[in-house]
């Protein structure tokens, strides 16, 4: 009866993976149906394992179980190719659990014949594309990880299976599988502390215009009432230190803003951050002199003065000045 269990189930997560493109269709419009899928199958394969599992079973069902959270982390963070990647290698590593408990749920004469004859290409295949998005992710997130030795394992690998050496290539398939469960653990780490890095910059951005903003309200003689929202919001950003937490406040204050009618200078002030991504590319090469560098920066800091001051016109014209000599400097 297990047997059989396990067979649908394999049934279930090959059509599931075989079917990606249009999982992956239906998630443009709802991209947390990914996790619905995913942990469904997640809670089919749990009711078959046991204790009598093998080591190797626990360890890939724990794997899919990592790739699940980091989907879910993910989706939070609204990278919805990057939940795609891992939904996809989730399954697929689900699928190869399915196999597993039906191997393992074989007579021994079956087990026998299946390990004299099965070809490893499909399982290294896997590994291959799987090892090739976590090139291109390590690559987005600038790491130092090496991936020559687990370049040249492919290698001989793929050698062993040409020699009908299956015994051997799956042992060099299993070093290889080892090394990716450590360099994903490094990479998530690697990302994870640069997603930090950058909520808690770009907060501080956000905290300068804040500042600005509540002058400008002061200025102009807005209720106390207003001021207090703005300043205790202030306040919650200066003090949240994760990702989450920063983009919560972030919408809090935005939902101020709006609610106040206190939009009025955002454009402005998105051109000014835009502004000065230009002058720290520029600050980073030889195209500007030191001294227009800092004459760029002094004309900045004067507009953020004419926004605190409400004088939006003034800034306006300020920023499409100093745009405008920038574009000169830039590729």
């Amino acid at each position: 009866m297990k047997k059989i269990a396990s067979f649908v189930l394999l049934i279930l997560v090959s059509s599931m993976i075989l079917g990606g493109m249009t999982n992956l269709a239906q998630a443009q419009t709802d991209p947390y149906i990914l996790l619905k899928i995913a942990k469904h199958a997640q809670k089919q394969l749990e009711n078959q394992i046991n204790q009598d599992s093998s080591d190797k079973i626990k360890q890939l069902f724990k794997d899919g179980a990592q790739q699940i959270k980091a989907l879910e982390e993910s989706l939070k963070n609204n990278e919805i190719d990057l939940a795609k990647q891992h939904f996809l290698s989730a399954m697929r590593i689900f699928k190869e659990v399915s196999q597993q408990l039906s191997i393992n749920q074989s007579s021994p004469a079956e087990m026998a014949t299946l390990k004299a004859t099965v070809d490893p290409s499909v399982d290294l295949l896997r590994l291959q594309n799987y090892i090739d998005n976590l090139k291109i992710i390590a690559k987005k997130y600038n790491t130092s990880v090496d991936f020559s030795e687990i370049d040249d394992l492919f290698v001989t690998a793929k050698k062993q299976i040409v020699d009908r050496q299956f015994d051997d290539a799956l042992q060099t398939i299993n070093k290889i599988k080892q090394i990716t469960v450590d360099f994903n653990n490094k990479i998530r780490e690697y990302a994870s502390q640069q997603e930090q890095t950058r909520a808690k910059e770009y907060a501080q951005k956000y905290l300068e215009q804040l500042d600005r903003l509540i002058e400008n309200a002061k200025n102009k003689g807005l209720s106390e009432d207003i001021i207090q929202k703005l300043e205790t919001a202030r306040e919650n950003l200066s003090s949240a230190t994760n990702p989450h937490e920063i983009i919560k406040q972030v919408r809090e204050i935005i939902s101020i803003k709006e609610q106040f009618e206190l939009t009025k200078n955002d454009r402005l002030e998105s051109r000014v951050m835009q502004i000065e991504k230009i002058l720290f590319t520029l600050s980073n090469s030889d195209k500007l002199s030191q001294s227009d560098l800092e004459d760029a920066k002094k004309t900045l800091q004067t507009i953020k003065h004419h926004l605190s001051q409400g004088e939006f016109e003034t800034a306006n014209e300020l920023l499409r000045s100093l745009a405008s000599l920038l574009e000169q400097f830039q590729d």
